[in-house]
C-alpha cells in the first residue's frame, strides 16, 4: 500500500539531477535506535491536545492498554506502539540530516484497526486531517517526510515533503507487521544538508486503533547511470504521469443528510398518523374525547370531573372544556415562541389546589410581545416558569418563579476560537415538564438547550483550548445562562429547598452558580418530555430522548448524575453509542463543538471524564433502546378503573407519529414495575434481560423490535402528554393530531 511521495517542482530538478550525474558512493542518513530496544529513546513523542493514550515501548503480544491480541515486534524484542481508551491523535517522529545519498526509507509497520464495518464506515478514513476533534470519522495512519520546522501534527503540503505511506478505505482492518521500503534519493539529493523530519502518526475517533513500529532504517541503493537522454525524457513523462495519478486520487467528500428534525411537529390538518386508533388490550377501549377547537395541543389539566383545561403550543392559549364543550373565552392566552420544541409547555396546580388557587405554567415568552415562530424572537433566558392564581373562570399572572435559557446561538464564533460549525441557531431542547412531587415541592425538567459545560459533564466546557467556556454567553459553570440538563426541585416560591442533594455544595460556591447548584435535584440530562411520580413507591421515573443511540427510561433519584454527554444508556453499552454516534445520522451531537469523536472508548474512562458534584451518583439507566424510540408524555395509573391488572403501571407517548417516521411512530407503550417498585419488570421478554431492547437500525429510527410485550396500542400520534382524569381513565394529548383521546375500560 506504498504511496508515492508528492513530487514539486524542486523534487523534479533533483531527479534530472539523479539521473544526469550517478555518484560512485554515497552517504546515507542515520537514525539512531530504529529497532526500539533502548524504548522510545532518540524519537519524540507528541500527542494532540485533549488526546487519550500515545505512544508506548511495547513488547509481548498484547497491546499496551486495551490488552487487544497484537503481534510480536518482528525485529528483537520491542516496537513502538500506540494505543488509548479514548479518541486521539499521536505522532513519533525523530529528525535527520539529509544527505547526497541513494537511499531507501524502510521500516515495518503494524496496523490494528478496532473499527467495525457496520453502519456504512468502511474502516479506514482517507482525509489528510490528524485532528481527532471533529465529527469527521478519522481512522488512519500515515507515515511522511517533513520540514524540520513544521508542526508535528501538520499535514500541509508546505510542510509534508514525502507521504510515504497512509491507510486508505477498503484496506484490512488488522495486518500483520509488513515492511514498507521506499526509495528517497530524490528526497535527499534536494534537500542536502537540511535537517528533515520522519513522522510515524495516527488518527482515532471511532474505535481503539493500535499502530505499530519497528526496524526503521535507512539503506543503501544503487541508481543505474541513464544510458542516454532518452532515458531521460521517459523517466520524466513517467514522472509527470505518476504525479498526474496522484491528483486525480484526491480526496472526494461525501455529504451525509441528517435524518434529524423537530421533535414536535407543525400542525397538520388531518390526522398524523395512518394507522388505525388501536388498544392491544381487548379488554380496552380508545375513543376521541376532544377532536375539534385546538390546535397543537400539548397539555391537559383536570379542575374536576368533565372539568378540565387544554394548553395550545403555539398559540398560547390556555382553553377551559366543561362536559366536551370548549367555553368562549380562553382562561389565558401568553405571547409565546412556539419555535421548534418552543412555546406553551406544561401546567400544574398546587397540591392543596383550589384552596391554595395556584397554577404554574411552563412557557418560551416571544420578544415582540406577541406569538411567534421565528428561532430568534426570544429573550436569553425566555424559557420560564410563572405562578398563576385561579379565580375561576380565568388565571391571573402572580409571581415569577425561574427563568432558563432559551435562545441558542451556536452558530456564532466564540471569541478566542476559530469558527464555528454550527449551522443555525436552534428552539430545541427546553424539556418543559413540570411535576408536582408527593414531597409538595415543584420538579421540573430542563433540557440540555445544546449547552456543553458542567451540567452535561464537561468541566472545561466543549473547547479543547483556553478560553474554557461553553459559548458566547460564558459558562460552562450553570450560571443563569448555562444552568441546563437538569431537574430542578423547588419550593413553592421558587426557593431551593434546604435538603436538596447539592444543597450545601452550592451554600459553599456562593454567587449565581452557587444558588443554583442548590436547585438541583439531578443532572448529565439530555432531553425530555416525559415525567412521573410513582404513586405507590414516590419515585420520581424520568423519559429521556437519544440524539441517535439509547433513549432511556430512568429512575432518578436525588443527586444522580445521568451521565450525558460523556454517552447515553448503560456503561456497559459505551462502546457501541459511541459506535453508533460516529458512523450513523450525521455523526453529531447537535452541539457540534463537541462531537461524538471526542468520546471515550471504554465505560471506565467515560465515568472518569464525568464532572461529579460532591454527593453526587451516577446511575445507569433502568431501561433502554438501542435506537432512539422517542419517549414522550408518560404517566402512572392509579387505581382499578382500567383493570386491577393496571394498577401500578407507567404509560408513555411517542414522540413521532406513524406519519413522521412509519414504524413505531404514534405508539403507546406500557411498563409494569418490579414488586419492590425498583425497576421496570422485563421478564415478559427474554430479550429484554439486558435491560436494552436492541431495535433494529433504520434511517428513521423508531424500529420497535425488542418493544413487542411494551407496546400498548397504536395511530395516537405524537403524544407530548399523557393524564389520569378523575374518573381513572386516561387521557391522551395528540399534538400532531390536534385531539384528545381517552382510554378506559370497555363496557
Amino acid at each position: 500500500m506504498k504511496t508515492p511521495a508528492r513530487l514539486t517542482v524542486s523534487t523534479l530538478a533533483a531527479i534530472v539531477l539523479v539521473l544526469t550525474a550517478a555518484p560512485s558512493a554515497h552517504a546515507i542518513p542515520v537514525l539512531a535506535n530504529g529497532g526500539f530496544e533502548a524504548g522510545l529513546t532518540s524519537w519524540t513523542k507528541a500527542d494532540q491536545l485533549g488526546s487519550e493514550g500515545t505512544f508506548f515501548s511495547q513488547s509481548g503480544t498484547l497491546s499496551p492498554v486495551n490488552g487487544n491480541p497484537v503481534p510480536a515486534p518482528p525485529e528483537g524484542t520491542m516496537a513502538a506502539m500506540t494505543d488509548a481508551q479514548g479518541s486521539g491523535s499521536h505522532v513519533l517522529y525523530q529528525d535527520f540530516t539529509a544527505t547526497a545519498g541513494s537511499a531507501a526509507l524502510s521500516f515495518a509497520l503494524f496496523i490494528g484497526n478496532r473499527a467495525s464495518l457496520e453502519g456504512g464506515f468502511a474502516g479506514f478514513a482517507t482525509p489528510a486531517s490528524l485532528d481527532f476533534s471533529t465529527p469527521t470519522l478519522n481512522q488512519q495512519a500515515r507515515v511522511d517526510i517533513l520540514k524540520s520546522t513544521a508542526d508535528p501534527f501538520s499535514v500541509a503540503a508546505a510542510d509534508v515533503l514525502a507521504n510515504v505511506y497512509q491507510t486508505k478505505a477498503g484496506d484490512p482492518l488488522i495486518s500483520g507487521y509488513n515492511t514498507i521500503t521506499t526509495d528517497i534519493t530524490a528526497l535527499l539529493t534536494a534537500h542536502i544538508g537540511e535537517t528533515l523530519r520522519l513522522r510515524f502518526a495516527e488518527t482515532d475517533n471511532v474505535s481503539p486503533f493500535q499502530l505499530g513500529v519497528d526496524n526503521v532504517r535507512f539503506d543503501q541503493v544503487q541508481i543505474p547511470e541513464p544510458a542516454s537522454i532518452l532515458l531521460f525524457g521517459a523517466a520524466l513523462a513517467l514522472l509527470v504521469g505518476w504525479r498526474g495519478r496522484r491528483l486525480l486520487s484526491a480526496r472526494r467528500h461525501i455529504a451525509i443528510v441528517v435524518v434529524l428534525g423537530a421533535l414536535i411537529s407543525h400542525p397538520v390538518s388531518t390526522r398524523a398518523d395512518t394507522t388505525p386508533l388501536t388498544v392491544l388490550d381487548p379488554n380496552l377501549q380508545a375513543t376521541v374525547e376532544l377532536g375539534a377547537g385546538i390546535t397543537q395541543p400539548i397539555g391537559i389539566v383536570f379542575l374536576g370531573l368533565n372539568d378540565y383545561l387544554v394548553l395550545e403550543k403555539a398559540s398560547g392559549q390556555i382553553k377551559r372544556v366543561i362536559n366536551s364543550v370548549i367555553q368562549p373565552t380562553p382562561v389565558l392566552d401568553l405571547a409565546v415562541n412556539s419555535n421548534s420544541e418552543r412555546g406553551l409547555l406544561s401546567m400544574v396546580l398546587h397540591p392543596n389546589f383550589p384552596a391554595t388557587p395556584y397554577a404554574y405554567i411552563r412557557w418560551t415568552e416571544s420578544s415582540t410581545s406577541a406569538d411567534s415562530g421565528v428561532v430568534l424572537e426570544v429573550p436569553l433566558l425566555g424559557n420560564r416558569v410563572d405562578r398563576f392564581i385561579w379565580d375561576g373562570t380565568s388565571l391571573t399572572q402572580d409571581t415569577n418563579i425561574i427563568r432558563l435559557r432559551s435562545l441558542q446561538t451556536d452558530n456564532i464564533a466564540v471569541s478566542g476560537h476559530p469558527g464555528t460549525n454550527n449551522a443555525a441557531p436552534q428552539g430545541n431542547h427546553n424539556g418543559g415538564v413540570l411535576r408536582f412531587g408527593p414531597d409538595g415541592k415543584l420538579y421540573l425538567f430542563m433540557g440540555d438547550q445544546g449547552r456543553r459545560g458542567w451540567l452535561q459533564n464537561l468541566p472545561n466546557g466543549p473547547f479543547l483550548t483556553a478560553p474554557f467556556v461553553d459559548d458566547t454567553f460564558g459558562g460552562p459553570a450553570p450560571d443563569n445562562a448555562h444552568l441546563s440538563g437538569v431537574v430542578l426541585r423547588l419550593n413553592d416560591d421558587g426557593t431551593a429547598p434546604t435538603d436538596n442533594p447539592f444543597f450545601a455544595v452550592g451554600a459553599s460556591m456562593g454567587g449565581e452558580v452557587g444558588a443554583n447548584i442548590q436547585k438541583v435535584f439531578s443532572y448529565g440530562h439530555r432531553n425530555s418530555f416525559g415525567m412521573a411520580f410513582d404513586p405507590q413507591s414516590d419515585f420520581l421515573w424520568l423519559t429521556e430522548n437519544a440524539d441517535d443511540a439509547y433513549s432511556e427510561l430512568n429512575r432518578v433519584i436525588p443527586g444522580m448524575n445521568g451521565g450525558w454527554v460523556q454517552l447515553a444508556g448503560p456503561l456497559s453499552r459505551m462502546s457501541d453509542w459511541k459506535f453508533i454516534e460516529t458512523t450513523q445520522f450525521g455523526s453529531a451531537l447537535q452541539q457540534v463543538r463537541y462531537p461524538p469523536t471526542r468520546a471515550a472508548y471504554t465505560a471506565a474512562l467515560a465515568q472518569s471524564r464525568m464532572f461529579m458534584l460532591p454527593g453526587a451518583t451516577y446511575v445507569d439507566p433502568d431501561l433502554s433502546w438501542r435506537y432512539e424510540i422517542g419517549p414522550a408524555g408518560t404517566t402512572f395509573v392509579q387505581g382499578n378503573a382500567l383493570g386491577a391488572e393496571y394498577d401500578g403501571t407507567l404509560w408513555m407517548g411517542s414522540a413521532r407519529s406513524f406519519q413522521q417516521v412509519g414504524g413505531n411512530g404514534g405508539s403507546l407503550y406500557r411498563f409494569k414495575l418490579t414488586t419492590d417498585r425498583l425497576h421496570i419488570d422485563v421478564s415478559a421478554d427474554p430479550r429484554l434481560a439486558d435491560r436494552v431492547a436492541d431495535n433494529l437500525f433504520r434511517a428513521n429510527k423508531f424500529d420497535g423490535t425488542e418493544s413487542e410485550t411494551l407496546q400498548i396500542g397504536t395511530g395516537f400520534g405524537t403524544t407530548p402528554s399523557i393524564e389520569q382524569g378523575p374518573d381513572g381513565n386516561l387521557y391522551i394529548v395528540s399534538v400532531t393530531d390536534n385531539a384528545i383521546y381517552k382510554i378506559s375500560r370497555k363496557p
